[in-house]
């Protein structure tokens, strides 16, 4: 029977969402937004109907899941640090019913393929199995689990019921197969009877079938773990063993033991896939120990929290802030010969353009539009740009391995890519350089500004005293096809503009912000250079810096996409080795490249099998369990378009990026204030220059919590008090728009664990522009304060005298004498 599956109200998370905000913003400034999300996980086989008769409990597995794997904090790689957003995992731990099991293994006994020369040790056959041709089966689970138990949840009039009743949730969901390899034995005939009919201990040792088989991805690479183009990811118990891994990497490698097997659970030999396999060590181990039960569990739930944080919380790669109408995509060839033109269509290497832009419109934020130009060019006529990739080639020693096994030196080509595109921005090339300057944030914000203190600092050592500038200002896009009209208007020289170059440099960060910001109603340029070269010596590929990633094909930057084409190389033998043959690349193709460099660029995604982790050294981890699927990334993609799971990431990686820049901000903005408090408003020893008794409104308010708010409360709620550093309306204004400001953050979390990202968008760009504003705001506030403060200074010390003090010595001194002399009077001599 199909276990029952419920999504879970936002008001049963709510609570602990206040709570974050609560604290990030008042009591500690690291402290991550939280945003719950719920990961299903669907077993299939695990009810004692597939192999080896397994019965999983679903209490146990989500126990372990969440208590292992209870929540995830993604990091940003541009900026080296944790993101100021923290995903509250929950699990929601289902079975499939036995109809499903049925479909499934029908659908694999139909699509299993022989692969002559490759079988795993123990086999007598290996089989592969194409992946998107199981997809329908499995998208008709997913549709049964999840979206029509939706409807029926939002048909009893739950919280699913209102403004996105017709919108099923969108789940994300991990299947775990636990499948029977002997009813899904091509060689053998259909079985019949029931799924759940017990072993024998023959039986329970031929589970295995003698054959082993293993999956691909539109025909590439050799997995029991993939990614589909839904919302879900496979992991097949059943299939392998696999080995894959890079040949310079020990770390990420896949082994037999990566993925958990349902064997260990009952014989402790080595697997032996062979049906006619009979051993009296194996038998003594058949009796279910529980031990080993606990033990496959924990490992299947490590598996589980690797999938979700490598798939449904991912890293991000650049922040991306932009909200810019349109986004122009300039792809740009390249070339230094004439043996095909990448752009022109007919041939193999051809760049399929309208297939490429339906892709990176399902990368554009909504209500962007996107436009896409390009162009061949030889290199030969850009001596500069020529110049530049002769310059940018490195050379690096390397252990060769030939295919009889035996190993000797030599070295490998690569391009430097960083290097090269700088020098590309720095050539007197306009070809290059000309896009690179229209895709950087410093121009962007002289063109399409947003705010006009980003424009005054940019322009501030060239600009004069006078009392206004002009900086150039794009108008709303008409409704018509006409191109937007360009403005000039005047803005006032903040206070920003005359401080020091000191104060200035300190806020670089800040004005990197208002660059990114600035591209309102403007056009993003994202120039992708192909590098389509001939006559190379050696294998060419591309890497990072060092030499990091040498054998890639782009490289991805937050302005720039760089893609290479060696066009005399129809296959390159990459450093990679799966079921122990080597992994070829095909570098004459760029449809798969392009796609996974723009991904990169715009919307800031990470290869599924790639993350950062800051704790260890800030260092690039990489889990080649999950470098097979519907992705364009890595060498053993073959596909050239995003999933939908992929395309939902980008969309929160844009929302994430806005809240993690909303966050500092008004973290910059408490600091600022707890400043100017602990310098007027505090006395030496630290206390509170005056703490009357608040009143009611003040004292539930969540703002009193932290002791800067406070000071700023007491002097607005005193009476005595009628000159102020900050005046009243101002302290009040601050008291509501942080209160404002958790109320948006509280509603943003509420969005996403919905998955309503379209909401979550607005919201987010409308609490970036809120707080991009509030920050000036208290800035200039808190500059007019310093400024009327400049006349006085600050001094501590001892109260002066008065009459009254006088009085009062006087009185205990006269005290002090009477005592004595009654002493003395009173003593028996005297």
């Amino acid at each position: 029977m199909l276990s029952p599956w419920h999504h879970g109200p936002f008001e049963e998370v709510r609570k602990v969402v206040a709570r974050s905000i609560d604290n990030l913003l008042f009591y500690n400034t690291d402290s991550p937004l939280s945003v719950p999300m719920e990961v299903s996980v669907v077993l299939v086989g695990l009810d004692g109907d597939g192999a080896y008769r397994v019965d999983l409990e679903a209490e146990q597995v989500q126990y372990l899941v969440h208590h292992g794997f209870s929540y995830h904090r993604p990091a940003c790689w541009e900026t080296k640090r944790e993101m100021l957003v923290q995903h509250e995992l929950s699990y929601n731990v289902v079975k499939a019913s036995e109809e499903n099991v049925v479909s499934l293994e029908k659908a694999l006994r139909s699509n299993l393929r022989a692969v002559p020369g490759l079988a795993a040790a123990g086999s007598n056959t290996t089989y592969t199995v194409e992946a998107t041709s199981i997809e329908p089966a499995l998208d008709l689970i997913y549709t049964e689990l999840f979206e029509r138990g939706a409807e029926g949840e939002r048909g009893e009039g739950g919280e699913g019921a209102g403004e996105h009743e017709g919108q099923p949730h969108k789940a994300i969901a991990i299947f775990l197969l636990n499948l029977d390899k002997t009813r899904m034995d091509p060689s053998r005939p259909a079985p019949s009877g029931p799924l759940t009919s017990a072993l024998s201990e023959e039986q329970l040792e031929a589970q295995e079938g003698g054959y082993s088989y293993a999956y691909s991805y539109n025909g590439a690479g050799h997995a029991q773990t993939w990614l589909s183009h839904g919302r879900y990811v496979v992991i097949d118990l059943s299939a392998g063993p696999i080995t894959f891994g890079h040949l310079d990497e020990a770390e990420g490698a896949v082994v037999p033991g990566t993925i958990p097997r349902v064997r260990s659970m009952f014989l402790t030999d080595e697997p032996t896939l062979s049906s006619s396999s009979s051993s009296a060590a194996a038998t003594a181990h058949l009796p279910a120990r529980p031990q080993s039960k606990d033990y496959f569990s924990g490992a299947l739930a490590d598996v589980v929290s690797s999938a979700v944080e490598h798939l449904f919380s991912p890293d991000v790669r650049f922040l991306n802030v932009d909200v810019s109408h349109r986004v122009l995509v300039a792809v740009i060839v390249l070339s230094n010969h004439r043996l095909f033109n990448p752009l022109a269509p007919g041939h193999a290497h051809s760049v399929n353009l309208h297939h490429l832009e339906a892709q990176i419109t399902g990368m554009l934020a909504p209500g962007q539009e996107v436009v896409l130009v390009s162009g061949w060019h030889s290199l030969h006529d850009h001596e500069r740009l020529a110049m530049a990739v002769e310059k940018a080639i490195r050379h690096q020693s390397v252990v060769l391995t030939h295919a009889d096994g035996s190993t000797s030196h030599g070295t490998r080509s690569f391009l430097d890519a960083p290097y090269l595109l700088h020098q590309f921005h720095e050539s007197a090339d306009m070809l290059a350089s000309a896009l690179l300057e229209a895709a950087h944030p410093a121009l962007s914000a002289s063109l399409f500004l947003e705010d006009p203190s980003a424009a005054v600092d940019a322009a501030d050592e060239a600009a004069s005293d006078e009392e206004e500038d002009s900086v150039v200002r794009t108008s709303p896009p008409p409704s018509s096809k006409a191109p937007p009209r360009r403005t000039i208007l005047p803005v006032k020289r903040s206070w920003d503009a005359h401080v020091g170059l000191k104060e200035r440099t300190k806020s670089k960060e800040r004005r990197a912000v208002d660059a990114e910001l600035a591209r309102e109603h403007g056009t993003r340029v994202l120039p992708v250079f192909v590098l389509s070269l001939a006559g190379i010596e050696g294998q060419l590929t591309m890497a990072d810096e060092g030499g990091q990633g040498a054998g890639q094909q782009v490289y991805a930057a937050p302005d720039a996409v760089l893609v290479l084409q060696t066009a005399e190389n129809s296959t390159i033998r990459t450093r990679f080795v799966s079921a122990g043959q080597p992994v070829f690349s095909s570098p004459q193709h760029l449809q798969r490249p392009l796609t996974a460099g723009i991904a990169a660029a715009l919307g800031g995604l990470v290869a599924p099998y790639e993350d950062l982790k800051v704790h260890r050294q800030r260092c690039m981890r990489r889990d080649w369990v999950w470098a097979v699927g519907h992705h364009p990334f890595g060498p053993v993609s073959n596909t050239s378009s995003l999933s939908a799971l992929l395309q939902d990431t980008i969309r929160m990686n844009a929302v994430y990026s806005r809240i993690d820049i909303t966050l500092r901000s008004l973290h910059r903005c408490i600091q600022a204030i707890e400043d100017f408090s602990n310098t007027y408003l505090f006395a030496a020893l630290g206390n509170e220059v005056h703490h009357p008794t608040h009143s009611d409104a003040h004292h539930n308010s969540t703002i009193g919590a932290k002791a800067v708010l406070k000071a700023l409360e007491s002097l607005y709620s005193d009476p005595s008090r009628s000159s102020l550093p900050i005046p009243h309306s101002v302290v009040d204004r601050l008291t509501h728009s942080l209160k404002e400001a958790e109320d948006h953050l509280q509603k943003l979390s509420s969005h996403l664990y919905e998955h309503e990202l379209a909401d979550a968008h607005h919201l987010s760009r409308s609490l970036l522009h809120f707080t991009h504003g509030f920050h000036h705001y208290v800035e200039e506030e808190l500059s007019h304060a310093h400024e009327a403060m400049r006349c006085c200074r600050i001094e501590h010390r001892f109260p002066s005298r008065t009459a009254g003090a006088l009085l009062y010595g006087s009185i205990l001194l006269a005290g002090f004498a009477v005592y004595f002399l009654v002493i003395f009077f009173s003593a028996s001599e005297h």
